[in-house]
């Protein structure tokens, strides 16, 4: 019997049958076109890839229903045909459809409209629309839609949604949630009508309700319509839990499956994309009370799946229907595969980082644990290896152990040397930290996977010139990390500081209250750990801004957390510390003032320098045929950096 039968059972709903309970939700690494709107290969390809790994269905994320005030973001795809410019996409759009079919998954394309979220710089000049009239802080004028207006979008939304069913797709999503121009009606935050269009549920939800009857009556009956709604909005005087189920049940019978989200683009996005300080399935609470109360369209959980034993119970107990996975697909797409195989083990776990997504505001929405994820490509142009190699790799931090196990999956012989007694490199914190722990799972996977890849690890061995001519390599990748900048200021040297690893390392020799020096993210993140655990903690910061090195949604979540501790977390930033003393630190504002932080314990975290000492001296050897440096030791890195230089230093060993 499989480990997961009910995970894995199908259901039929019309005349599609869902292989099994597993979505694939709605992410984009990949961007059209940017005339055209038209999807590429790189696009094909990525959707692709979830579909071969075994998701019921596969969703393509935003999709905006016309250019002039739908989109926000200067590269939306389009379905609807351009004729001015002579662009018809379904040609596109029929090469991911097909893609997606020959491998049994059900191609899906969420649809939208970003009402006042818009900007006229991403919609050609053209004026944002939404439920009421505004200025918005940025000075940009929303205009209030009327009858007319809320007439043109529903066709709209009917018009793209029948290019769709004509470009290859078996269903449509709606998307109602997050802030966008439905969910602007629905909520009664946003909607301050005071027509038949506003005010009770039933006004807020005649516009929603609109484009779901002219999708429905341009489609046809047999065509699966989805509809995303979040459930809870978490944002003041917004939609609620109860008038989300209420809303709901107006959609029964109009709609095949309803996904429950969280969240709002005017509020927290911790439960639209759930952060680390989270708990997995957070928001299956609001599918079950969906299903509670007297829903009868079939229920898609959404929001940070990852456990089969609980999505197996999930499903057995009636609490949703299917269950809809983002970023952990992005991060393994064969994870439905591997599961349906009986070997959780082997998935790739997602860091729930946000990269993929926060990332594309500059410019590397990619993920942390999948170099080809939005780079399917890649291997076309990878050259197949010729001679196996006797490959060393110098550093067990996740660099160099995501080298190890590519190689020795190329067929390569390799040799992992490590100094420490353990593997993990900086990622070693994570077993201390509570939020740590999706970053801890892949820590461990990356160490398991070492020994079914059977590579040869050597802890508690330094790498030197006589053990590389002792090996005797013909490929050396050296991933020997970074150490901690080490701050010296007067007074250091007469009261000591700890560096912020060591609050991990050594707890003891902090106190009850302390001055972190440095508020990047490392020093924000450890900051959030100590107030937790009761210490008071006072942040300095040259730069304007807080943990500018993060990406903008985990920032968020990382300062909602912060602002939950506020009693016990404080902040300064544009300071310069220039003094340890015997009570704390003394510092500058930015008009040059004095002040003093008092504090027992003076924490620093001002960066990380690479250990390059270590590159230069088996550089020198002149026994190798390929030698890459990888990860923290050529710049200041993330795991991003480490995962995909470890990766890729791998597969140019041929």
């Amino acid at each position: 019997m499989r480990e997961y039968p009910h995970l894995f059972s199908p259901k039929k709903i019309k005349t599609i049958t869902f292989r099994n309970r597993i979505f694939a939700s709605p992410t984009s690494l990949v961007w059209p076109d940017y005339y055209t709107g038209m999807p590429d290969e790189s696009t094909v390809f990525y959707y692709e890839d979830k579909a071969r790994g075994g998701a019921a269905s596969v969703t393509l994320s935003e999709t905006a229903i016309n250019r002039y005030d739908s989109s926000r973001r200067p590269n939306d795809d389009i379905l609807v045909p351009d004729f001015e410019r002579a662009i018809f996409p379904t040609s596109g759009w029929l090469k991911v459809t097909d893609a997606i079919k020959r491998h049994g998954a059900v191609p899906s394309i969420q649809i939208f409209h970003g009402g006042d979220t818009s900007e006229p710089i991403f919609t050609r000049g053209h004026q944002p629309i939404g439920p009421n009239g505004f200025t918005k802080e940025n000075g940009t004028v929303v205009r209030q839609m009327n009858e007319e207006d809320m007439r043109r979008v529903a066709d709209e939304f009917a018009e793209t949604a029948w290019y769709a069913k004509y470009s290859g797709f078996q269903k449509i999503m709606i998307h109602g949630a997050h802030g966008w121009l439905l969910a602007q009606f629905l909520s009664p935050a946003t909607n301050h009508r005071t027509d038949e269009y506003g005010g009770s549920l039933e006004n807020r939800a005649r516009f929603p309700l609109m484009v779901v009857d002219a999708i429905r009556e341009r489609v046809g009956e047999d065509f699966l319509l989805e509809y995303r709604i979040s459930g809870k909005e978490y944002l003041e005087g917004g939609l609620e839990i109860d008038e989300a189920v209420e809303f709901a049940k107006m959609l029964d019978g109009k709609i095949d499956l309803l996904h429950v989200s969280a969240g709002s683009y005017y509020a927290t996005k911790q439960y639209t994309f759930p952060s680390v300080y989270l708990p997995h399935g957070c928001n299956l609470p609001l599918a079950e009370a969906m299903k509670n109360g007297g829903v009868k369209t079939p229920i898609v959980t959404v929001g940070a799946h990852y456990d089969p034993v609980e999505m197996e119970k999930i499903i057995a107990e009636g609490k949703a229907d299917f269950i809809a996975i983002g970023r952990a697909i992005v991060a393994d797409p064969q994870l439905p595969n591997k599961l349906f195989a009986g070997r959780p083990q082997e998935v790739t776990p997602c860091l729930r980082c946000t990269n993929c997504l926060g990332g594309k505001y500059d410019g590397h929405n990619e993920c942390d644990v999948n170099p080809l994820a939005g780079n399917e490509l890649y291997t076309l142009r990878t050259p197949n290896v010729v001679n196996h190699k006797r490959v060393l790799v110098i550093g067990g931090g996740p660099g160099g152990m995501k080298a190890a196990i590519t190689a020795a999956q190329r067929g390569h012989t390799v040799t992992l040397v490590e100094k420490e007694a353990e593997l993990g490199g900086n990622l070693k914190f994570t077993d201390i930290d509570a939020h740590k722990g999706d970053l801890r799972r892949f820590k461990d996977y990356l160490i398991d996977q070492l020994k079914k890849q059977a590579v040869d690890v050597h802890l508690n061995t330094v790498a030197d010139l006589a053990l590389v001519r002792k090996l005797n390599p013909q490929s050396i990748i050296v991933a020997s990390g970074a150490t901690p900048v080490e701050l010296k200021i007067k007074g250091s040297e007469s009261y000591p500081m700890i560096h912020a690893t060591e609050v991990y390392t050594n707890p003891e020799k902090v106190g009850k209250k302390a001055v972190m020096i440095g508020g990047g993210l490392m020093g924000c993140e450890v900051a959030l750990h100590l107030a937790e655990a009761g210490v008071d903690v006072t942040v300095l910061e040259l730069q304007e801004g807080l943990a500018v090195d993060s990406n903008r949604i985990h920032q968020a979540a990382l300062f909602e957390m912060m602002e939950k501790m506020a009693d016990l977390v404080h902040s300064k930033t544009s300071v310069k510390v220039t003094e340890v003393t015997a009570t704390g630190v003394k510092y500058l504002d930015s008009d040059g003032n004095e002040h003093e932080a008092s504090a027992d314990t003076v924490i620093y975290a001002v960066g990380m320098k690479p250990n390059e000492a270590i590159v230069e001296e088996i550089r020198q050897w002149d026994g190798w045929e390929t030698f890459m440096p990888i990860g923290d030791c050529t710049g200041a890195s993330v795991v991003r950096k480490a995962v995909h230089t470890g990766y890729h230093a791998a597969m140019d060993i041929i």
